[in-house]
Order: C-alpha cells, then structure tokens, then sequence
C-alpha cells in the first residue's frame, strides 16, 4: 500500500503534520517531516496518504517565506550581512535553507554534518570559516519522560556540547542550536542565544535560518527583534526562544 517517498499524515494528528517514508518494515515504517525537522518510526495502522491541498499548502508557506526574505536583499544593498555557518545533521533540510540564505544574499558556509560528530569538529571549524552566527541543527527527539532529564532527548546533549566547545574559546558568535523536541532550558543553559524547543514541539525546517537571517540583516548596534523572527515561526515561541542579542550586519561606506 505504501511506497518509499510518499507524502503521509498521522491518523490521530490534529496539527496534520506532513511526513515522507524514508523506509517500509514489515511491522513498521520509519518517517521524516517533509517541512519539519522530525523522525520517528510508527505502525502503518497508523498513518494515511496526506491530501493535496494539505501539501499545498505547505509548499505555498515556503514559497511565502523565499519571497519575503528576496524582499530583505533588494533594500539593503549597502550593508555587510553577517557570515552564517549552518551545521546541519539533514542534508534536505541543508539544501532547503541554504536556497533561503541565498535568496536574501546572506553569506553561508552549510555543512552536512550528523550531530554526534559535531562536538569533536567544530572548533576547528571555526578556526577556518570565522563565522558571525552559527546555527547547529538536525533532528531531535524527546522520547516522552522526565523533561529535564537531558538523556531522555536524542541529541540535545550533542548539541549542548558542541555549544560549550564554541564557547570556550569564541565568546562573541551568535549561537542557534537544536532541532524537533529539543532541551530548550539546557541548550540555553550552555550558552546559546537561540534555541529549540520550550514547548518541545515540532520545529519547521527553516526556524534555525530565519532566526540566522534576522540577526545577519540587523545592525550590530541594534537588539535583534525577537516579534521579528516568531512571526515567521510556525510554532511561535513554543517552537523557538532565547536571549537580547545585537545584529551582525555592518554599514558599508
């Protein structure tokens, strides 16, 4: 009944949120958020093909969202974006916000990276590439005990981790990190200035750039607008939240 690649939706889900099968068991299946940074494995019982309007409409907020941030590059020709460095553990949703960075003319270094491997490279990273604001994403998941327990989350601990690397030695970058479900207090706890998820909901595939974006087009003597980023948050401030923090965008003379 079901193929590989296939759009689907759970059968009990009221947000109707989009996943793609990635794999076919005999007893289960394992999906990804086609729009969201989300994994999980489920019985076929429990899932239906998603409508088309359903698909529509997600691939319209998309469209929505390159249009506005094309708008940002054509008003501001005589500014210096910040640099971005996105670490991302997808590579889907590398490529999907890379085309949102470019489509504002922000400065990107992607790397496709899985997130347990990201604590042990990052520095050197850095190093090299120099970066304004890095964002460290991928996948999470809260697998639906005590909350502030971090061994209860998939890879919040990875990313609190390559967090503190960063703030060993490279006090002044702007840090973006988690994915779907993540610790949100505890990556806050490790230095970030943004993070997924208070509410440890699903995170839509472009949050993490968004929030980059913003603060890459905001001046650096001016506190990035946080009502700025949430309103092209799909989940909002449950989705995302953080610390006052100044732009990265310098005047050109």
């Amino acid at each position: 009944m079901f193929e590989i690649n296939q759009l689907v939706v759970l059968v009990d889900d009221p947000k109707q949120i989009i996943y793609k099968i990635i794999n076919i068991n005999e007893e289960t299946i394992e999906l990804k958020g086609y729009k969201h940074r989300s994994i999980l494995s489920i019985e076929k019982s429990k899932i239906k093909l998603a409508p088309k309007e359903l698909i529509q409409k997600a691939d319209d907020l998309e469209k929505k969202y390159i249009k506005h941030f094309k708008q940002i590059k054509q008003r501001n020709k005589k500014h210096l974006f910040g640099r971005v460095l996105h670490i991302d553990g997808d590579i889907d949703y590398l490529n999907n916000c890379v085309e949102l960075y470019n489509a504002c003319n922000v400065n990107v270094i992607s790397i496709y990276m899985n997130e347990k491997e990201t604590p042990k490279y990052i520095e050197d990273i850095i190093n090299k590439i120099t970066p304004d604001i890095i964002v460290i994403t991928g996948h999470d998941y809260f697998k639906g005990n005590e909350r502030k327990d971090i061994n209860n989350y998939e890879n919040s601990k990875y990313f609190g981790e390559t967090i503190r690397n960063i703030r060993k030695h490279f006090s002044d970058v702007v840090i973006i990190a988690g994915a779907c479900h993540s610790h949100f207090e505890y990556l806050m706890g490790q230095g970030a200035n943004f993070a997924t998820s208070p509410a440890r909901i699903e995170t839509h595939t472009f949050d993490p750039a968004i929030t980059a974006i913003k603060i890459a087009t905001t001046s650096k003597n001016k506190i990035v607008d946080f009502n700025q980023i949430i309103k092209y948050i799909e989940g909002k401030k449950d989705a995302i939240g953080g610390i006052e923090t100044y732009g990265k965008m310098k005047f050109l003379y």
